[in-house]
């Protein structure tokens, strides 16, 4: 299992998103992740109806009243917690939930 260090926890500002590409052994990997409150979730940047990127600008994954995440080209909204499509074109299917690790309290992990 790899393991990469993507950032603290308070480096991601509540109820918003930051965008990673890392390079695995398999070559770039692209995510983002979110922080609600104390918790944090990952997901891979991959909207599950056309497999393109989910943001229309760096770290912009969100929708405009910050409650879901919003694929930028066709505007399927998806729950912050699961991944879950509730509207748009792939609803009832879900984001690629990824594995994170915190550590001391702070730091966040990707684990895969």
């Amino acid at each position: 299992m790899a393991q990469f260090f993507l950032c603290n926890k308070s480096d991601i500002p509540n109820q918003q998103a930051l965008g990673f590409d890392i390079e695995t052994d398999q070559g770039p990997f692209g995510l983002f992740i979110i922080r609600q409150d104390e918790q944090v979730y990952a997901y891979k940047n991959q909207c599950p109806h056309l497999g393109i990127p989910l943001n229309w600008q760096p770290n912009e994954f969100m929708s405009l009243d910050g409650v879901n995440i919003q694929c930028s080209t066709h505007g399927a909204l998806f729950t912050l917690e699961d991944g879950h499509c509730i509207i748009g074109p792939c609803a009832g299917e879900n984001l690629n939930h990824l594995t994170l690790e915190q550590r001391d309290d702070n730091e966040v992990w990707l684990q895969l």
